[in-house]
């Protein structure tokens, strides 16, 4: 199979990748049309009139709503179960005390009080503390009874208590007997232990009534009938326009749609691929390191679609859409690449679930600035406790541009909503969590976070701990390439923290024969290369790359630092031993033992690592330290590299290059105290 056969089927594969990821995205958007007007009360209406085609019900409002469950929760009342059975016994018992402990002469008496009895009995006596306190403040309260699978209603001043039934009967007693008699027939029976609750509180069919009230309120309050004008061009937006216009908005996205939901649907399938479209155009040609490799993609789309569908079920379900918090996207993004991919994605993403979130600008402009502080604020986000500043940074500019947006529309400060403060705050929280996985992609995925850049730039790793022990001079010399290379990144806006690792492994490969490398020979102007044949040399030196793959891999390096290791020398040559070949021989004309594998470097982190280490190793070389000799020495080595296409591959501008040059002659400068010449003064 060719290059070109391969390269074709990759294509392809990546093609497909997109085309699932389309019809995911499609799949997660809803099947009906997306409202398109915007509407503020105290403003103009700008669009046209609207008449309704279908009729429409008027919603009540969130507080119209809430007050009728109040209501409700005032006013409902309390259930009880009637006990028969206690009634019976205690008459009965009654009954039965009276005959055997008074006289018969009182005949008449104990029917009177017997009857009394079986009158508080009927009424119901209930322990005062047997009602919930929630009913208990509650003036003319009613109460129903639970008889013979009845509901009877009583005004609770009706019922007794125990106490209240002795009294009562006493009282009434009073009346029809005189006190030598009642004294006498209340000595001998003690009425409180005939008096027993007959009706107990039932909380499970209280509150089984009291949810189906709340079912039951109406959700709205009259009929828009077609044909109806709902606003007119120019018309000042009230209260009452918003209320049936935020009805009709939503019988619109629902039954009330009359248009054509396949329409709706090729809709939606031109807006996926539009967006998806220029997302793999513009990751193809400009950001190819992310392009050509499956991993990244499948990362980037499966970020994409988790949050369009996440985003749209949260509106869906009516809650607000700032719960979900968008802006871990750009932050996972931005960790593992480029901060403009990270934008563009996170735009992509804003453009898929504009058309359905409510208050569609206001969520893309709070949305866009919140986002696009994450980017910035997460690119350090390693260091101590700026993650938590990014965090604020991050929920003070959700704020201040809702702020922003509420008293453009509105001009008051009584309309911003503070619950929608406290939502980005709670927002923030779920970033700060959310940041938590970012070490589970880089595990899953193979990608290299700033985090783990600290941990390997540590010069106590092994790795780099037996570079300085058997090759000091090649840890020295690692130092410096990472020093000036990283000082180019910095002025370039490039990963300065990638390209200083890469410094400091790149040549980690010449601990397996440090001896071969000058840099690492202890005495001067000897050289066990003096012994060898130019081919054998030039063998062993190219072969400190291999090496050098060889034990980043033992030691799991990551992927990218793997590749400074091979492109440092880029596809070049080992000029002085081909040299001494071509002196010895000179017909030939096969090279290739004295060329680097490369590749050439793809990024400009690559190349700056390149041009650093070549200059960096050549300085050592220089017998005259000058600015003239030091700039000397810049331009030659970079004219080189460019006129043989060392980087040609990488995104480096001419005025990152101009500039890479500036910066390598002032720090070379600064490290050897180049003698600047003065003017003779006289």
């Amino acid at each position: 199979m060719t290059t070109t056969d391969i390269n074709i089927i990759k294509s392809w594969k990546k093609l497909a990748l997109f085309a699932v990821a389309s019809v995911l995205l499609i799949l997660s958007l809803p099947h009906n049309s997306a409202f398109h007007y915007e509407f503020q009360k105290g403003k103009e209406w700008m669009s046209e009139d609207i008449i309704t085609p279908f009729d429409f019900p008027i919603y009540k409002t969130a507080e119209e709503l809430s007050a009728d469950r109040r209501k409700i929760m005032e006013t409902y009342k309390p259930y009880f179960q009637y006990d028969v059975s206690i009634e019976q016994q205690q008459l009965s018992m009654f009954s039965s005390i009276m005959e055997t402990q008074i006289d018969q002469k009182y005949y008449h008496e104990k029917n009177i009080l017997l009857n009394l009895l079986k009158n508080v009995y009927q009424r119901y006596i209930v322990q005062k503390n047997d009602i919930p306190t929630i009913f208990t403040n509650r003036s003319q309260l009613v109460i129903s009874v639970i008889k013979n699978n009845i509901y009877e209603d009583y005004p609770i001043s009706e019922i007794f208590t125990p106490d209240e039934a002795y009294e009562y009967i006493y009282s009434q007693f009073e009346k029809d007997t005189d006190a030598t008699v009642r004294q006498y027939m209340f000595s001998k029976i003690n009425l409180h232990n005939y008096l027993q609750t007959n009706i107990t509180f039932d909380e499970t069919v209280t509150n089984k009534i009291k949810d189906q009230l709340i079912e039951n309120i109406s959700i709205t309050k009259g009929i828009v009938p077609a044909e109806t004008k709902l606003i007119a061009k120019g018309e000042t937006i009230n209260s009452k326009n918003i209320e049936i216009l935020e009805s009709f908005k939503k019988e619109y996205k629902n039954a009330g749609f009359v248009g054509s939901l396949q329409l709706v649907l090729l809709g939606q399938i031109l807006l996926v691929i539009i967006c998806l479209l220029q997302l793999y155009l513009i990751l193809k040609w400009y950001q190819p390191e992310i392009f050509n490799r499956t991993q990244n993609l499948v990362f980037i789309l499966l970020l994409i679609i988790v949050s369009v569908f996440g985003s749209i079920q949260v509106i869906q379900s009516n809650a607000n859409i700032y719960f979900v918090p968008l802006t871990l996207v750009p932050i996972y993004i931005g960790t593992f690449f480029r901060s403009r991919t990270a934008i563009f994605i996170y735009m992509t993403i804003i453009m898929l679930v504009f058309l359905y979130a409510p208050n569609s600008f206001e969520f893309a402009f709070v949305s866009l600035a919140a986002g696009i502080i994450s980017v910035s604020q997460f690119r350090t986000w390693y260091r101590r406790g700026r993650m938590f500043i990014a965090i604020g940074l991050i929920f003070l500019f959700y704020s201040l541009a809702y702020i922003a947006v509420c008293l453009i529309r509105d001009g008051l400060f009584e309309n911003i909503d503070l619950n929608t403060l406290l939502i980005f705050g709670i927002n923030a929280i779920f970033v700060l969590f959310g940041c938590q996985l970012i070490y589970v992609f880089e595990k899953i995925f193979g990608f290299l976070s700033n985090s783990t850049l600290m941990e390997l730039s540590d010069t106590n790793r092994i790795l780099l701990r037996q570079l300085a022990e058997k090759a000091p001079g090649t840890f020295q010399h690692s130092m410096q390439v990472a020093n000036l290379a990283e000082e180019v990144m910095l002025q370039i806006s490039g990963e300065s923290l990638l390209v200083r690792v890469g410094a400091l492994y790149h040549d980690i490969g010449k601990i397996m024969h440090p001896e071969y490398f000058i840099e690492n020979q202890q005495i001067a102007g000897t050289s066990i290369h003096e012994n060898l044949k130019p081919e054998e040399s030039a063998k062993i030196i190219i072969k400190h790359v291999e090496d050098g793959i060889a034990l980043a891999k033992k030691y799991n390096l990551p992927n990218k630092i793997i590749d400074f290791i091979k492109t440092h020398h880029a596809k070049s040559n080992t000029r002085y031993f081909l040299s001494k070949y071509k002196e010895q021989h000179p017909d030939a004309t096969d090279f290739s033992a004295f060329t680097y594998p490369g590749p050439n470097p793809y990024d400009k982190e690559l190349a700056v690592l390149m041009m650093a280490d070549s200059i960096e190793a050549a300085s050592r070389s220089l017998q005259t330290i000058t600015t003239e000799s030091i700039s000397d020495l810049v331009e030659n080595i970079t004219d080189y590299q460019i006129s043989n296409g060392y980087l040609n591959s990488s995104d480096l501008t001419f005025k990152e290059l101009t500039l890479a040059k500036e910066i390598f002659k002032s720090k070379l400068k600064n490290i050897y105290h180049a003698r600047i010449e003065y003017p003779n003064q006289k």
